[in-house]
């Protein structure tokens, strides 16, 4: 069975808020959190969704932000509707945010036209 894989920016330098948008996307507050020399990762999975968020900031002066990566067992208009809404709730707190998602195979291959959601 195909499933769902996504990947996106979000604009923010604070882990602590992505981390409390995240859980409110995906409604858990059980998500794994690292503190690494590298930066921040934010990690969850259940048996329909996992993500992999990081922190991308790496150059001085650049825009902090986080990279969001993962899949997830749905269809194509269901993973536009779960990645809309994490849109939202970014822009609830006032983060800029954009994501993009096309369907897989199991091996990753993409097997769909990619789809953005900004």
């Amino acid at each position: 069975m195909n499933s769902i894989a996504f990947y996106g920016r979000i604009w923010s330098g604070d882990y602590k808020l992505i981390a409390t948008v995240l859980g409110e996307w995906v409604k858990t507050e059980n998500l794994d959190i690292k503190i690494r020399l590298g930066g921040e990762e934010i990690v969850y999975k259940d048996e329909r969704i996992y993500l992999y968020c990081y922190n991308a900031t790496t150059n001085e002066g650049a825009a902090p932000s986080f990279l969001l990566e993962g899949n997830v067992s749905a269809t194509l208009g269901e993973a536009n509707i779960l990645l809309q809404e994490l849109l939202q709730l970014c822009k609830h707190q006032n983060i800029m945010s954009s994501f993009e998602y096309a369907e897989v195979t199991e091996d990753g291959e993409e097997v769909s036209d990619q789809f953005y959601v900004q």
